[in-house]
């Protein structure tokens, strides 16, 4: 048992509001996949992402606020204020481009879309993961498969993204291209974010080993 555990014990807390927004990030994956399989309808549910996303800044206030009240943390506090964001950005590139999706009238899907979401899905399972596994400060080993994963998942994403701007390019609908251009550059962040989530789980793990 280390010298601070005798002190004063350290506040959890933020693992289990890191796990929300993890579940969050899992929510509006799916929902976004659901969107994806069911264009031109399903629609309806961007606003379901919106209230999620809404819910993201909550957590992430939660976790700030807590921040500056607590005496003693399990992760070093510029570790904490580094996740709490990266997993917040996640949450608002999904809102972004699950509006998008749905604002720019796609009149069909496609297979783009669907593996792109079905990408993102496994990424959200796999941030999830990762932060289960930071969260025991046991097993960085554990934590490096998470984030490996999630690596692979993004590098399949950038290379999805390349042979989906080639393809559609070969099409003659113009305003479609535009806006499908868009949509995939936008699901092409999300990605980003979260292999930005990552890094920084990735970092912190490092640390403690």
């Amino acid at each position: 048992m280390r010298i601070r555990d005798l002190i004063l014990p350290e506040d959890k807390v933020f693992f289990t509001l890191f796990l929300e927004m993890a579940e969050k990030i899992g929510e509006s994956a799916t929902t976004l996949n659901e969107i994806t399989h069911e264009l031109p309808g399903g629609t309806e549910k961007a606003h379901k992402v919106r209230q999620i996303e809404h819910q993201g800044d909550e957590i992430t206030r939660k976790i700030f606020e807590q921040l500056d009240e607590s005496l003693i943390t399990p992760l070093e506090p510029e570790e904490i204020a580094r996740l709490a964001p990266v997993l917040d950005d996640v949450l608002d590139r999904l809102d972004w481009v699950t509006h998008q999706l749905c604002n720019y009238e796609i009149p069909e899907t496609n297979d783009v879309l669907k593996e792109y979401s079905y990408l993102i899905t496994l990424a959200g399972i796999e941030i999830s993961h990762a932060l289960k596994s930071l969260s025991a400060l046991q097993d960085p080993e554990e934590v490096r498969t998470h984030v490996q994963e999630i690596s692979r998942l993004y590098n399949l994403s950038t290379e999805l993204l390349s042979r989906a701007i080639l393809d559609l390019f070969k099409t003659k609908d113009l305003l479609l291209i535009i806006k499908l251009k868009d949509i995939y550059e936008g699901l092409a962040r999300v990605m980003e974010k979260c292999n930005d989530v990552g890094h920084a789980v990735s970092d912190i793990a490092k640390a403690h080993s």
